[in-house]
């Protein structure tokens, strides 16, 4: 999906951190988009930075250094009213000389006023633009928090997501979206799963219905957001091929999100597994291997130890 935002949106949203108020919006009003460059997401901070000929930000914050500097060579102002300059932050509580509102009028930029620093302003205008901008993708399943660990539950409809992460709840992990996550690439190789604003606190589970975790388990049982670090599809024992199943380092591919992959265990479903303690198992597996440790490197050289001594 398209990210954009409206200036509108910024000047409301960011109403009580900046305290800014609108001395210009025009007309049709300005959109904001992420640039994409070549194969990366758009980012959002890289369209804001300090009023600048070199690089032309579409949002530019002037403080007193640069207004300074304009009043002081007036006839440079025309430079920075490029058809890229969306919006323009006056910070330091500076004002615009009565020339350059002349100049002004005839470009589409809205100007928005704010009394605090210039710096202050650009780093939480990066910020906020970085996060409502980033690419975005909902997709179907259960997130939890395992031991610090953001771990993906998948598996088709009925299958026991829910169960499982209730059970998980139980044993002191925390609950972040149940049936539909959303997923926010914040960076290169960084997606977090969010739970969309309608689900927030509740879960769906067959036999028992809507059921609020918030108050049933304590607002510890819930976190707001977590980094995704594996996914876990959960399969019907019968529709996988056992007999196939690498019983050494089990069923392992991968699973792609906005265009990062994350290793995919695939865990097998019955009633004599217990899969709350398979799951926490893989979460410390998963510290263990991003300790650097490989444990199958480690039996295999153990193995080959016992049997040359065997020998």
């Amino acid at each position: 999906m398209e990210q954009q935002v409206s200036c509108e949106r910024c000047l409301k949203e960011l109403q009580t951190d900046l305290e800014w108020k609108s001395l210009r919006l025009p007309d049709p009003p300005c959109i904001l988009r992420p640039e994409v460059q070549e194969d990366e997401p758009g980012n959002g901070a890289a369209l804001v930075g300090f009023l600048s000929t070199i690089r032309a930000h579409r949002v530019q914050i002037a403080g007193s250094a640069e207004i300074g500097y304009l009043d002081a060579h007036p006839g440079e102002f025309v430079s920075f009213l490029t058809d890229r300059l969306q919006l323009l932050v006056l910070a330091d509580g500076v004002v615009l000389a009565d020339g350059f509102w002349q100049q002004i009028e005839n470009h589409k930029v809205a100007i928005f006023a704010t009394p605090q620093p210039a710096r202050s302003v650009l780093v939480r205008v990066q910020h906020y633009l970085q996060g409502v901008l980033a690419p975005k993708q909902l997709v179907h399943g259960v997130l939890v928090d395992v031991l610090g660990v953001g771990i993906l539950l998948q598996g088709e409809a009925g299958i026991g997501k829910s169960e499982l992460a209730l059970e998980l709840v139980s044993r002191n992990h925390r609950l972040v979206a149940d049936d539909s996550v959303l997923c926010v690439r914040e960076a290169p190789e960084i997606v977090t799963g969010h739970c969309p604003p309608a689900l927030q606190n509740f879960m769906e589970v067959r036999g028992l219905g809507i059921v609020n975790i918030r108050e049933l388990f304590g607002a510890a049982a819930i976190v707001n957001s977590k980094r995704i670090r594996l996914v876990i599809e959960i399969r019907d024992m019968q529709e996988m091929e056992m007999a196939d199943l690498d019983r050494l380092q089990g069923q392992v591919d991968h699973f792609s999100i906005l265009g990062v992959d994350f290793a995919r265990l695939r865990l097998p479903v019955s009633p004599a597994r217990n899969l709350a303690v398979l799951v926490e198992a893989a979460a410390r597996r998963h510290y263990v291997r991003e300790s650097g440790t490989d444990m199958l490197a480690d039996f295999d050289a153990q193995f080959r130890l016992a049997v040359n001594s065997a020998l």
